[in-house]
């Protein structure tokens, strides 16, 4: 028998005179809810009410019902108990209480439901769903009341997995909703117990600062000064380790003093997509082979440092293999992709955690060095020279690979990356013309002045 033909003869059956009292509510739909000594609860909502309850049609009667009840927010469990208690008992029940809508903001379903006496086999319970929330909403802007269990902690609802109020003058904990898998759902759950069950998820640092929040009855920012409210981020622990959180600590003026408001939320996703982000970021800045910067990358990166520090003198230094081609012609590109591997690891090795290497192509490299001393220089670059050397041997010809550098200075030479390029550019091409295996500064570079240091 399919739900709406059930549904027409539980009504017919029973003297629902309340059907049409809909009054300034509007009519969401019809339930019959049957149980049966040894059966599964069954629930038998009409085409409107599944629409409301955001439940597909088609889904059986003891799912509808398995759903219903796993939606009920975990404030109002023992309050929808003593509703269902009561038409049991033969009186006309009324209840209004917050729902997960299927978009997933918080709607109120008002639930008016009497006890079919007829009924032989066992309890059933028919009514009506209506969605009260423009009522709701619209009484409580009226009465200028927002109630912590129906407004507040619902909103919070919406975007946390789990709510809890701390109730400091009972010494308990009471859950408005808890739908996350290691989150907890007992009512009236002692406080020393309740911070007992945060290091199964949450970092010791973590829960230090909930545990210093909920004994001074205070939100603490991360100086510890009071505030009305604080909220942050942390990576779970022990079989959580995988997830993030986001935590919020409340204290509402609209509400009780002694209440103090805890939420969770899981946002791994948010956290994942901005690690992906980040990882796409460094990806797109970093050479394929040699895993340096590349030439975008460095080339932006010392524009912005020059941007923001104008009057401090650096140096920028173009780097080019000799005899680079000839690795490549004897012994192939695989062993050349192995020099530039190699060279890129030594250059990031002369540097400090300030200093930045790049590769713009090919087998030329940049080098920007931040404060160095004028007495520093010759040392440092002769000794970058002598390492970068490196010998080859084939049955037809002994030949070394070396290094040619051109240093341009900044201020002095120019104030941009392209001018501190080209500067470098017409140094290294005088250090090659030179000879090769030396550096050239671009300082230097004046008529009768060879602007060579032979190493």
């Amino acid at each position: 028998m399919n739900a709406n033909r059930h549904l027409q003869l539980g009504q017919r059956d029973c003297d629902c005179h309340y059907w049409d009292q809909t009054d300034k509510w509007i009519v969401s739909g019809h339930w019959i809810i049957e149980m049966e000594e040894g059966q599964p609860a069954r629930m038998y909502c009409d085409d409107t009410a599944l629409i409301a309850l955001g439940v597909a049609p088609g889904t059986s009667p003891e799912k509808c019902y398995t759903m219903w009840q796993e939606n009920i927010f975990s404030s109002h469990v023992a309050e929808m108990q003593r509703h269902i208690c009561a038409i049991m008992a033969g009186e006309q029940g009324d209840i209004t209480y917050p729902w997960k809508s299927p978009t997933g903001s918080t709607m109120y379903l008002r639930s008016i439901g009497v006890r079919d006496m007829s009924y032989q086999k066992g309890v059933r319970l028919v009514g009506t769903f209506q969605d009260a929330t423009s009522v709701v909403f619209s009484e409580q802007i009226s009465r200028h009341a927002y109630l912590k269990s129906d407004f507040l902690l619902q909103i919070l609802a919406d975007t946390f997995e789990a709510v809890h109020v701390i109730q400091f003058d009972k010494g308990c904990v009471m859950p408005v909703r808890a739908v996350m898998p290691l989150f907890w759902k007992e009512s009236g759950l002692d406080i020393a117990r309740y911070l007992g069950l945060l290091p199964s998820f949450v970092p010791p640092k973590d829960c230090e600062a909930i545990e210093k929040c909920v004994a001074q009855r205070r939100a603490l920012d991360k100086n510890g000064n009071f505030v009305t409210r604080c909220s942050w981020n942390f990576k779970g622990s022990a079989i959580e380790k995988d997830r993030w959180y986001n935590v919020l600590i409340s204290l509402d003026p609209n509400v009780s003093k002694d209440d103090m408001i805890i939420a969770f939320r899981d946002i791994s996703e948010v956290e994942n997509n901005k690690h992906a982000v980040s990882t796409l970021r460094h990806t797109s800045e970093i050479d394929g082979l040699t895993k340096v910067f590349n030439r975008t990358a460095i080339e932006q990166k010392i524009n912005a440092h020059i941007s923001e520090n104008t009057d401090e003198t650096s140096l920028v230094l173009l780097l080019d293999l000799d005899n680079f081609k000839a690795v490549n012609d004897m012994f192939g590109h695989i062993e050349g992709d192995n020099l530039l591997i190699e060279t890129a690891e030594k250059l990031e090795h002369f540097c400090r955690s300030t200093d930045k290497v790049g590769r713009l192509g090919g087998d030329e490299f940049i080098i920007f060095l931040r404060s160095v001393k004028e007495k520093d220089i010759d040392p440092l670059v002769s000794r970058i020279i002598e390492q970068l050397r490196k010998k080859y041997s084939n049955p037809e010809d002994d030949f070394e690979v070396t290094a040619s550098i051109g240093i341009a200075h900044y201020p002095r030479d120019g104030a941009s990356f392209s001018e501190l390029y080209h500067c470098a550019d017409i140094a290294l091409y005088d250090a090659k013309r030179r000879g090769k295996n030396r550096y050239s500064r671009y300082r230097d570079m004046s008529p009768g002045k060879n602007g060579c240091q032979p190493v």
